[in-house]
């Protein structure tokens, strides 16, 4: 009798080679990738505040330049001479007077229209000798005009977002200045109210990449590069309690996390603050998406060592295993080891001296232990035997008892794959008990074995296994009576032999069809190797044939004796398959309903 190969369970070399491996590369590796990554992060993030920055500086540069241009330009004109007179008048014109109504009224009318910045522009005094018309306006209270309930006691000059109509009447929001006139008279006073152009501002501070804000003294904006926007006020992350504010980092905006950067200017010779939001919307997105990118870089980087470190190890560790039992092996007086060994290194040449070592002793010992030998073969073969004959004797009621409790105990932990792995298994023991010794069962809870079978199969192999089942609607399996356990062993042909090759979407197809002349045609298809021509034709002998040498042989051939056995020897299996495109096994059997019988 062989005495028993020791197995060594404890692979300590290849526990220190991996451990190695993760002391001096991989770790140093990691961190050393998350920090340039964080680096990365930083530069990148600085740079985006850089940009935005950038342009927040031009938008900024922009606003101040145009609010300075249009206050200069009407500085001659408040400061003139005729217009004080005009404006601060006692009496009705006279002709002297009329004239500096008509300097007055032409020097409004050229500025608005030699000026692409000015939307309109007003003179508006309370003085009633002065007449209307279209750039000067006579009120009695200036207090009923928009623009006056926002300006600070007497200040003369202050920036102001009215409301306006362009041509199409569409309401507008303008950027506008309200200047005070001063005129030669105690009881009269003039405002000058001009407005910028807002396609105008459009045009000078639109930008294409980032979302644009501005409003005066926190007031609602007069201009957003989004229309939803406008009248809304900037959404600060802080309080504004800084004369100059300014602002680099992330706001929220339209429920987005956005950089933004928030800076603040005094206009030219005026007591507002223009506020400034410029917004990179993508910034974070592309930040994240960088990163991320970096991040399943320096994962793969690292896990693909790793895993080559594994295989290596897992491998040197098996070859050094297999030596090992060898040498034991042999240190037990069995001399029959294995004949090769894996590689070519220092390895393989011990075990080259361990079998020259051995094939000497072998021939030293052969005659000795020639009887001992055949003795022992004998033995051996009694023993199988009896083993087979004492498996034959298992309840397999007894198997399937354990099983259910097995399930239950896996229940009780929660363990859900095993519970789900017993449960098929217990159901697929419960159908062979249920139709051992029977004759016949329903084409239903054929295929319901058949699936139980696939699934068991399934949570083997992943996604290397999948199945469809095709049959009409019309069709009530449950009427048709067939054979029991006769699709299985066709299935698991098709499994074990179609898809052994394929890694990924391995398709088992199960076909049901009825014919006219009242035929089942079951048809179960893989999408595996496939046979040729010379290959398809030996297997359609052999299973009509007695000597077989195939395992997957005998059970087609046992199949295919059932059904001429029983149905007749019209019927039976078929065969078609194509080399790298799979193979199709076709039972034609007759279509016996239950119903009518």
């Amino acid at each position: 009798m062989k005495k028993p190969v020791m197995h060594f369970s404890k692979p300590k070399v290849r526990q220190q080679i991996i451990f190695i491996c993760m002391l001096s590369t991989f770790i140093p590796l990691f961190f050393v990738g998350l920090f340039s990554i964080m680096q990365a992060r930083m530069q990148m993030s600085e740079q985006y505040k850089s940009q935005v920055n950038a342009a927040a500086l031009r938008i900024n540069s922009t606003l101040f330049d145009i609010t300075t241009s249009l206050y200069t330009s009407c500085d001659n004109l408040i400061n003139s001479n005729y217009l004080r007179i005009l404006l601060g008048s006692d009496y009705r014109i006279s002709s002297e007077e009329h004239q500096y109504y008509k300097l007055a009224s032409n020097a409004l009318s050229t500025m608005h229209s030699t000026t692409a910045a000015i939307a309109s522009i007003m003179i508006y005094t309370n003085n009633p000798n002065i007449p209307s018309d279209s750039h000067i306006t006579t009120v009695d209270d200036y207090s009923s005009l928009p623009w006056r309930k926002q300006i600070v006691g007497n200040a003369v000059n202050s920036w102001q977002c009215l409301t306006g109509e362009d041509s199409w009447h569409n309401k507008v929001y303008e950027l506008s200045i309200i200047r005070r006139i001063g005129i030669n008279s105690t009881k009269y006073s003039a405002y000058l109210v001009l407005s910028i152009d807002a396609n105008y501002l459009k045009n000078r501070l639109l930008s294409s990449e980032y979302t644009v804000m501005a409003s005066v003294d926190n007031e609602p904006t007069f201009y957003a590069s989004e229309k939803r926007w406008l009248q809304k006020l900037i959404p600060f992350p802080s309080e504004l309690d800084n004369s100059y504010y300014k602002y680099t980092g992330p706001i929220m905006i339209d429920s987005k996390k956005q950089l933004a950067n928030i800076v603040t200017f005094l206009p030219y010779k005026t007591y507002n603050k223009f506020y400034i939001c410029v917004s990179d919307p993508n910034a974070y997105s592309r930040l994240n998406r960088i990163t991320l990118i970096y991040i399943v870089i320096l994962i793969t980087a690292t896990l693909f060592p790793i895993i080559l470190t594994i295989l290596f190890s897992s491998y040197f560790n098996s070859r050094l295993q297999t030596l090992k039992n060898a040498m034991h092996q042999v240190s037990q007086g069995d001399y029959l080891i294995m004949k090769l060994f894996k590689g070519d290194d220092e390895l393989a040449e011990i075990f080259k001296d361990l079998k020259a070592t051995v094939q000497k002793i072998s021939e030293k010992e052969a005659k000795f232990y020639q009887s001992q030998i055949v003795e022992q073969q004998l033995i051996n073969k009694q023993q199988q035997m009896e083993f087979k004959m004492l498996a034959s004797q298992i309840n397999p009621h007894f198997l399937y008892n354990t099983l259910e409790t097995i399930r239950m105990q896996a229940l009780s932990t929660g363990n859900k794959d095993v519970i789900n792995s017993i449960k098929l298994l217990g159901k697929s023991m419960h159908y062979v008990l249920e139709n051992t010794g029977t004759d016949s069962t329903t084409l239903a809870k054929e295929l319901e074995y058949v699936e139980v079978y696939l699934s068991i199969q399934k949570i083997r192999f992943g996604d290397r296994v999948n199945y469809t089942i095709q049959y009409s609607e019309d069709m009530d399996l449950n009427d048709y009576k067939i054979l029991p356990l006769l699709l299985q062993p066709v299935v698991e042909n098709a499994v074990i032999h179609g898809l052994e090759r394929n890694l990924l979407n391995g398709q088992i197809i199960i076909n049901i069809s009825k014919t006219a002349d009242n035929l089942l045609f079951i048809k179960i298809s893989d999408n595996g190797k496939g046979m040729n021509a010379d290959d398809l034709k030996e297997l359609t002998n052999r299973i009509n044939s007695a000597s077989l040498d195939s395992a997957s042989s005998i059970g087609l051939y046992n199949i295919n004796q059932r059904i001429k056995l029983l149905y007749g020897a019209e019927y039976g299996i078929t065969f078609t398959s194509q080399l790298n495109e799979g193979t199709t096994v076709t039972l034609i059997i007759p279509a016996i309903v239950i119903k009518e019988e």
